[in-house]
């Protein structure tokens, strides 16, 4: 786009290899027609393709210097809808979208709120193809025991099956950003049941505050209201009193939701 120069403070940096583009859509599954929502489609590097798969594109796009730009390159297809917002914002329902599919080369400001925007509009997303910082990709697929197991991993994986596909290095986007990429898949997983998802989600973002202390150090007095309290429970549970969150599994921390709630504690 001729004149058009990227924005730092929206963490632009567009795709330019047309071999990783081809990627990319090649994992977008257009079988059942669902809608495409497209977070950010920047320069349309994905957007044309997804438009020419035939399905219902709906674009999100928040630059509006991008728009005018947009709407010029899309006028020939009848099937998209580009909607100027903050795809933060966007919500299927107000559109008549029931189950689609989100495709995305995420900013790297706006990856985890993506993320926790999936896990809000779980009962919708049948499937996401998301371009994420590395870094990010790495957390969000990571397993107990690992250092990169968080709320982000936990909270999305307990109701998505997260792959890691491939990286495009730097060299593939204008401007050049300072870290690699990675292309992951967001799939519908069987979750367990959250009885008290509140106090669920309370627990493990408490429980991970602070990566270097103990569990209980933790948990201690915001959760549990002293070290006697969090020693019996740790019992209840047959856990060691030096147990560290990174150590849990999505289980055990429902399990230990589940006590807490039965002993009135929260």
């Amino acid at each position: 786009m001729p004149g058009y120069r990227a924005k730092k403070r929206l963490g632009q940096n567009f795709l330019t290899s047309q071999a990783f583009v081809d990627r990319i859509v090649a994992l977008v599954d257009v079988s059942d027609r669902l809608p495409i929502v497209e977070i950010g489609p920047g320069r349309g590097a994905l957007t044309l393709p997804l438009a020419a798969s035939g399905s219902s594109l709906y674009a999100v796009e928040f630059d509006q210097d991008l728009i005018p730009y947009l709407h010029k390159l899309l006028q020939d297809y009848r099937n998209v809808r580009l909607l100027d917002m903050d795809f933060l914002q966007f919500d299927p329902s107000h559109f008549d979208i029931r189950d689609f599919i989100l495709v995305g080369n995420l900013p790297y400001n706006i990856s985890s709120p993506v993320l926790d925007w999936c896990v809000a509009h779980r009962k919708g997303v049948r499937q996401a193809v998301l371009m994420l910082q590395k870094e990010v990709a790495e957390r969000v697929s990571s397993r107990p025991e690992s250092k990169g197991w968080s709320p982000l991993a936990i909270f999305t994986q307990l109701y998505f099956k997260v792959t890691r596909h491939f990286n495009v290095s730097a060299a593939h986007f204008a401007p050049r950003p300072q870290v690699a990429s990675t292309v992951v898949t967001l799939t519908p997983a069987k979750a367990p049941k959250v009885e008290y998802p509140e106090a669920f989600e309370a627990v493990v973002r408490t429980a991970f505050r602070h990566r270097r202390k103990l569990l209980s150090n933790n948990l201690v007095p915001t959760v549990i209201p002293d070290q006697h309290r969090a020693v019996e429970i740790f019992e209840q549970l047959g856990w060691e009193k030096n147990t560290r969150a990174e150590e849990l599994p999505t289980e055990l921390f429902l399990e230990l939701t589940r006590v807490l709630v039965d002993r009135k504690i929260i």
